[in-house]
């Protein structure tokens, strides 16, 4: 090895020891999706297209006559605004999508840093009935393949969604509004 290189290579761990190095390094929650990450555009596109994804997926959300009902708690003490709803998912996302970002974590919303819940907290009291995760998943993949995302990557990617489902749906149910009562079987 030439000393130049040596010299470089030492330089370089040096630097990374002294800046906190690889420990303080953001690692990906879910590194098995780091090649979903890549490509998507790696950390100087991905973030974009999630976020295209999220503001997509919560403006049907919110108008869905059978998913809005559970969400007609945003923006009033205690629950998450529009905004904090948004970063919230966009970090779920990020990290679910292999980007080096771990949730739940803190965001930017609101003009201010915030804590994001984990999914048993943020949808306690809400009382979800499986068939309005259910549509929220088919909705959102709709929204996916709409925005651009590959059916190889929602493929990928809907196995660790859906294994959410326990955290999200309510052991007792409330059936919000003639369209979540006539439309659940779960």
């Amino acid at each position: 090895m030439k000393p130049a290189l040596i010299f470089s290579a030492a330089s370089l761990c040096a630097f990374l020891s002294a800046c906190g190095g690889g420990d303080d390094m953001p690692k990906a929650q879910f590194a098995q999706n780091q090649d979903i990450w890549m490509a998507l555009g790696g950390d100087a596109k991905a973030p974009a297209a999630v976020a295209k994804v999220v503001d997509d997926a919560a403006a049907g959300l919110l108008a869905d006559p059978k998913e809005a009902p559970y969400f007609a708690v945003v923006g009033k003490p205690g629950h998450d605004s529009v905004d904090r709803l948004k970063a919230c998912l966009r970090l779920q996302f990020n990290a679910v999508l292999g980007g080096p970002y771990t949730y739940p974590g803190p965001v930017t919303a609101d003009n201010t840093t915030v804590q994001c819940e984990d999914m048993v907290a943020a949808h306690k009291d809400l009382g979800i009935p499986g068939c309005v995760f259910d549509q929220f998943m088919v909705d959102l993949a709709a929204v996916m393949k709409q925005d651009g995302v590959p059916d190889a990557t929602i493929n990928r990617v809907a196995p660790t969604l859906v294994g959410l489902k326990g955290d999200i749906v309510s052991k007792t149910p409330v059936y919000l509004g003639p369209n979540t009562a006539a439309n659940c079987q779960s």
